[in-house]
C-alpha cells in the first residue's frame, strides 16, 4: 500500500527529466522504456535507515553522490483500468573504470531486476557497449548470483567490464531503497 501511495503522488506531478548533473533526454529514456507513455523525475535523500540498508547488501559504503537520487519513474496506462501507473525507473549510475567514470542509465523493473543498461560516456572500450555484454545484465534481480568473474563473460578491458557490473549492481540497491 505504502509503494501504490508514493507511486499516486510520484505520478500526479510530472517535471522534465534531468539525470545526474545531466540532462537526459526523453527519447533516451524511451530507448529504456519504450512502452513508457512519460517519465516523471523524482529526487530523493536517502535515509541513514536507507543507506545502512544498502551498505549492508553490498558490502561497500554508499558514496556520496549516491546519497541523493535522481530516478526517472517510467508510467503507462494500465490496460485494464485505463490509469497511469508505474512500470520501472532509470537511474544513472556510474562505474570507475581504469581510465575515469563510466556513466550508465540502467532501467529497472518494479521488482528491481535489470530491465536495459545504456552505456552514455564515451570514454571506454565500445566493447563494453556490445549487446553480448550489456545483455547479460537483462533479467537480473537481487536474489540473483552478480559475481563478475563467475557469472559473467567480460567484454573489452576486464577491470571496467567488472566495474560496470558493480555498478548495475550498486544501482539496483540503490533503486530498491528509492522505493522503500
Amino acid at each position: 500500500m505504502k509503494k501504490l501511495c508514493f507511486l499516486y503522488i510520484a505520478l500526479s506531478l510530472t517535471v522534465p527529466a534531468f539525470g545526474h548533473d545531466d540532462a537526459v533526454s526523453k527519447e533516451t529514456l524511451k530507448q529504456l522504456f519504450p512502452e513508457a507513455e512519460n517519465f516523471v523525475n523524482r529526487k530523493k535523500a536517502l535515509t541513514a535507515q536507507q543507506i545502512s540498508k544498502v551498505e549492508r547488501d553490498l558490502g561497500d559504503l554508499v558514496q556520496e553522490a549516491d546519497r541523493n537520487l535522481n530516478v526517472f519513474v517510467a508510467v503507462a496506462k494500465d490496460s485494464e483500468t485505463q490509469k497511469m501507473r508505474s512500470i520501472g525507473a532509470v537511474l544513472m549510475v556510474d562505474a570507475k573504470g581504469t581510465a575515469g567514470f563510466i556513466d550508465l542509465l540502467v532501467a529497472y523493473n518494479l521488482d528491481g531486476s535489470v530491465k536495459r543498461v545504456m552505456i552514455v560516456s564515451s570514454e571506454h572500450d565500445k566493447a563494453l557497449e556490445s549487446e553480448a555484454f550489456l545483455g547479460q545484465l537483462t533479467g537480473k534481480g537481487p536474489s540473483d548470483s552478480w559475481d563478475p568473474e563467475g557469472n559473467f563473460e567480460l567484454a573489452g578491458n576486464p577491470a571496467r567490464a567488472k566495474a560496470v557490473i558493480r555498478a548495475v549492481y550498486r544501482g539496483m540497491h540503490l533503486f530498491l531503497a528509492f522505493m522503500s
